[in-house]
């Protein structure tokens, strides 16, 4: 079973993954978009050169950071696909919706899309490998809190309340477009927990939520 957390900044994901994995051993994290391997990112590479060529052709060339995010994406599922054998679930962190979301993002912001042939075909292989979403949220003012204080710094650390409510809303609906999509195969799971409280309750929650999806509820 593959589970993705999902979340704006703030939201917990990182943290409760790991204290998810250390109350149960049975849960594996660790995989996510970031420190892929060597191979699956030149295979990722190599079959999206089509991609990139025809965007070039239209006039529509990607950029390199879009290209990189294109690339993990593709190398992330090939190595869930062999790892999904090897383990009973695996929870990610930053996984598929977090990376179609942020390419939605950050194409929207010079007026462009993704190219369409890519994104559905991305749309319909992780449909079928992602089992279940976990929506984490909290309020506002806790996301700023956390962002502002969180060991690994973050880009919007010293922004205002403002500015960091407004890129909490544009992930919020970019990641409610992707998981509607991705459902449209039927067989998505998408649950919602709120992270405004104590770690450990929200950590017991999430576990709660895996439990009943490994039982088949």
């Amino acid at each position: 079973m593959v589970v993705e957390l999902v979340g704006p900044a703030g939201a917990g994901k990182s943290t409760l993954a790991q204290n998810v994995h250390r109350a149960d051993s049975g849960v594996h994290v660790g995989f996510s978009l970031w420190g892929l391997p060597r191979t699956p990112l030149v295979r990722g590479a190599i079959a999206l050169v089509p991609t990139i060529v025809v965007a070039a052709v239209r006039r529509r060339r990607l950029r390199w950071r879009e290209i990189a995010q294109m690339i993990r994406l593709d190398a992330l599922r090939r190595v869930l696909r062999r790892a999904k054998a090897r383990h009973a679930v695996i929870l990610l962190d930053e996984g598929p919706v977090f990376g179609l979301s942020w390419l939605d993002l950050t194409f929207a912001q010079r007026g462009a899309k993704a190219p369409e042939t890519w994104r559905r075909r991305a749309l319909a292989k992780w449909a079928r490998l992602l089992d279940s979403v976990i929506l984490l949220d909290a309020r506002d003012t806790t996301l700023a809190g956390r962002i502002r204080t969180r060991a690994k710094r973050h880009r919007m650390a010293k922004s205002t309340d403002v500015a960091i409510r407004r890129f909490a809303n544009g992930f919020r609906g970019a990641f409610e477009k992707v998981i509607a999509e991705l459902g449209n195969s039927g067989r998505l799971a998408v649950e919602e927990i709120r992270t405004d409280g104590r770690l450990d309750r929200s950590t017991a929650r999430v576990r709660a939520k895996l439990a009943r999806h490994r039982n088949g509820h």
